[in-house]
């Protein structure tokens, strides 16, 4: 089914897409699928309008909540195709499993496996920042693309890896690229393979004493609690 633009639809018109769309979606519908979803707030400048107070007590004037997104099955898989199109821009090879982290990434990482007839398993959260994999073993030689559904840094990443490693006798391979939903990071490699990824946001955080919307009188408000103040929408 090939769909012009998605910009016009709506959740209901959206959960009623097939996965397969015919085409790769621009940087701006995506946005549209996560902004209607309730996945995404950018500030639009205007210091009458509020901004992101974050858990940290930071201010930011962006807020990015991909979960919003991927509980809406038919809108996760439909991003999980349009991933893999990016994905299959560069690498060509075999996918013999998808792994995610615990447990953000576990649902995108599951679509993504299926689209490829792969193996498909998460890390779990060990001790402070780690993350372990226990339950299956990788056979040698078998392809690994790992999944995320949101960087900011690249530690959770490189916990996935090393959980992965750690739990192996033989080195693990993993594909020459990394597949991301979003990218917040200033990253664009990962041991020395591209991160590949569907959406990227430059959200800047500060704090208050040095914010320059609370300094315009914008009045700050958390996210999650305040999503129809914060966005003017609607989840």
């Amino acid at each position: 089914m090939f769909v012009s633009s998605l910009v016009t639809f709506n959740l209901a018109g959206l959960c009623d897409l097939p996965s397969d769309l015919g085409r790769s979606l621009s940087a701006g519908e995506i946005s549209h699928i996560l902004e209607v979803c309730g996945a995404l707030w950018l500030h639009d400048g205007d210091a009458h309008r509020p901004h992101a107070e974050l858990t940290s007590g930071k201010c930011s004037d962006g807020f990015v909540n991909v979960q919003q997104a991927l509980c809406h099955t038919p809108i996760a898989e439909i991003l999980a195709d349009q991933l893999m199109l990016k994905v299959s821009d560069v690498y060509h090879g075999p996918v013999d499993w998808v792994a995610g982290s615990d447990h953000a990434a576990a649902t995108l990482s599951y679509s993504v496996a299926v689209r490829n007839r792969a193996r498909h398993d998460f890390t779990e959260k060990g001790d402070g920042k780690s993350q372990k994999w226990s339950r299956f073993k990788i056979g040698p030689g078998e392809a690994v693309l790992q999944v995320e559904e949101l960087i900011t840094t690249l530690l959770t990443m490189e916990a996935v890896r090393k959980g992965i490693r750690a739990a192996h006798e033989w080195n693990i391979t993993f594909t020459p690229v990394v597949g991301v939903l979003v990218n917040r990071s200033s990253a664009q490699e990962f041991e020395g393979s591209p991160i590949v990824s569907l959406a990227t946001y430059d959200i800047k955080t500060w704090e208050p004493s040095d914010c320059p919307l609370c300094a315009a009188g914008s009045k700050r408000v958390r996210p999650k609690a305040n999503w129809v103040e914060l966005t003017g929408r609607a989840t």
